[in-house]
């Protein structure tokens, strides 16, 4: 038998991130959740709990490009690790308390996020090429 594959798994809003082909991570999307008029107690209360448990829980990676500022490839993008199950569990939680703000999440999956440039235990940061995310 082969090797399992590996899916690995992005939660994304619907804004591009400026000159970029991809999207806007959920961690970036807390501010248009706050701005939100019609911002429910309960999910900007939800979003903070889990802004701060990510805090706790989740090292910031340390490089997000190979290339530098001049660009040799994009910025990285961070993708979740199957086994970081507790992380996409609350992923789950905080896809539920933004899209009760106002903003649409989607969650993609992909086996090749690309050259990966940083990991860690629960996430890799790999330069997409020319794919779009």
């Amino acid at each position: 038998m082969g090797k399992p594959q590996r899916t690995f798994i992005r939660f994304v809003c619907y804004r591009r991130v400026e000159s970029q082909k991809q999207r806007l991570g959920l961690f970036q999307a807390f501010d248009e959740a706050r701005d939100c008029d019609f911002a429910p107690s309960w999910a900007l209360k939800q979003i903070g709990e889990l802004s701060d448990w990510f805090q706790d829980n989740l090292t910031v990676p340390s490089k997000f490009s190979r290339g530098g500022w001049k660009g040799r490839g994009q910025p990285g993008l961070s993708w979740f690790k199957p086994v970081a199950t507790e992380h996409i569990k609350q992923m789950h939680q905080l896809k539920l308390a933004l899209e009760a703000c106002g903003v649409h999440v989607d969650i993609l999956t992909t086996r090749d996020p690309g050259h990966v440039i940083w990991q860690d235990e629960h996430q890799v940061v790999a330069e997409p090429g020319a794919r779009k995310f």
